[in-house]
């Protein structure tokens, strides 16, 4: 047999094993296997290995943290609120539109140093709330654990 033939019987042996249709009826596959060595230890080493796929389990967690994330999200949540940050944010807000303003004045050039106040500001802050702007909190801790 070709190999052409070989591959397509082993393809049909899988489908087949799997519950598909497939071009060739189950006598010539068994046929073909009965007399091609290569084919016969391929289709058992593909049917070894579909047994052992199927015979993994997914574990079930049987314990539910879903309480325990909300209340730590409401915790979060309500001292993220009770924080006076925002006022703070307001008045960099509004010093930056005013920065923007004086910006615009035709045929002025207040210089360098003028360029830098926004970054200055914005620095200044975050660093009297002492508050990394870049950092990301990647994990979740629960308590107990």
């Amino acid at each position: 047999m070709t190999k052409l033939n070989c591959e397509s019987v082993c393809m049909a042996a899988m489908a087949m094993a799997d519950g598909y249709q497939s071009e060739l009826s189950s006598t010539q596959i068994e046929a073909h296997v009965a007399s091609c060595a290569d084919c016969r230890r391929e289709v058992g080493q593909l049917r070894g290995l579909s047994t052992l796929l199927d015979s993994q389990q997914r574990r079930q967690r049987t314990e539910s943290v879903w309480n325990r994330v909300e209340v730590r999200l409401s915790d979060a949540s309500s001292a993220r609120s009770a924080s006076p940050a925002w006022h703070l944010f307001m008045l960099l807000g509004v010093l930056l539109l005013g920065y923007r303003i004086v910006e615009m004045v035709p045929d002025r050039d207040f210089g360098f140093l003028f360029k830098l106040a926004p970054v200055l500001l914005v620095i200044a802050a975050f660093a009297y709330l002492r508050e990394n702007p870049f950092k990301i909190e990647s994990e979740l801790r629960l308590e107990g654990e």
